[in-house]
Order: structure tokens, then C-alpha cells, then sequence
């Protein structure tokens, strides 16, 4: 059973790739680079999860193409479409400082620099740009914002505290 508290999906099987075994997955990394670090993952389908040892793996475009001991020929290829690549989350890559992976910002506190609430991040989507928190107000009537995830709101992110400080421009929280 996949664990979000534990677990980090890397990757989606999409199809067999040749006659050899290999498969097209597609990368829900934001570091396509590390399928060639990959030596063990889990493979999850539905409930049911199953380990899987990685003997080669390369980008081939925007995809990765990944060759399991245990998938010897494209039947065996096929019967692995759809399923989810996972890792420990403590295996993903360090991030940069001041850098964090989505998963350790969704349920942090939001407060404003004159420490006011403003909710808590309920989701956070990617655009061309960047990104956008949505943060959901319980206080008044489940309102939710879309601010964004740039250097010049974020003040201050406290992971220990759970705590997010933001310093918005005047009207932001209007629109």
C-alpha cells in the first residue's frame, strides 16, 4: 500500500519500449536526471506493490526508458503499464536551500508578516511560471487564495513549526 507519508512517486509506466523488456515511463520527478541513480524502487498497482531492481535506465526525450530484472521481454513490459514508480522519500534527491518538495508545504500555516492567518495550503499548482499556493481559509466561510511561490512573498517557511510567513503586495488577497 502506497504511504504519502513515507512514499515519493517518481514515475508512471507507460508502455513497453521494444521487445527487450524496457519501458516508457513517463517522470513525475522535477529531476529527470536521477533515473540513472535508480537501483531499487517499488512498483504499485492498485494495492498491490512490488519491489523491482533497475539494470539500466536513461532519458529518451522527456521520458525515461527503464529495464527491471524482473521484466524480461514486452509482455512482461505490458503487463506493468499504468503502474506508479515509488521510492522512499528519504532516498528523493537534496534540494537546494530555501528549496522544498511540494509535499512538505501542503498542510503548513500560512500567517502574514504581521502574523495573521490566512489558512493553511491545501494544494500547489505548477504553471509555466511558478508555482501557486492555494491556500484554503477556515475562518471565513472555506475562502481560498492562489498566491505565488516566489522568493518576494515567501518570508519565511518553518517546517518544524509548520509554519509558512508571507509578506503580500496590498490587494493581492482581493483578486
Amino acid at each position: 500500500m502506497f504511504s504519502e507519508k513515507h512514499d515519493a512517486v517518481i514515475g508512471k509506466v507507460l508502455s513497453p519500449h521494444g521487445v527487450m523488456g524496457l519501458v516508457k515511463v513517463l517522470p513525475l520527478s522535477d529531476h529527470p536526471e536521477r533515473v540513472s541513480l535508480l537501483e531499487e524502487v517499488e512498483l504499485l498497482f492498485g494495492s498491490e506493490r512490488r519491489t523491482a531492481q533497475v539494470e539500466q535506465a536513461s532519458v529518451f526525450g522527456r521520458f525515461w526508458l527503464i529495464k527491471f530484472r524482473e521484466i524480461a521481454n514486452r509482455e512482461d513490459a505490458a503487463g506493468i503499464r499504468d503502474n506508479l514508480v515509488i521510492i522512499p522519500k528519504e532516498e528523493r534527491l537534496s534540494l537546494p536551500e530555501d528549496s522544498f518538495y511540494h509535499d512538505q508545504l501542503v498542510g503548513l500555516k500560512v500567517y502574514t508578516s504581521q502574523s495573521c492567518v490566512l489558512g493553511i495550503i491545501t494544494d500547489i499548482i505548477r504553471t509555466g511560471g511558478h508555482d501557486l499556493f492555494v491556500i484554503e481559509q477556515h475562518d471565513r466561510e472555506g475562502k481560498s487564495h492562489l498566491v505565488p511561490a516566489i522568493k518576494n512573498f515567501i518570508k519565511k517557511v518553518d517546517l518544524k513549526a509548520g509554519s509558512i510567513t508571507v509578506d503580500l503586495p496590498e490587494g493581492l488577497l482581493e483578486l
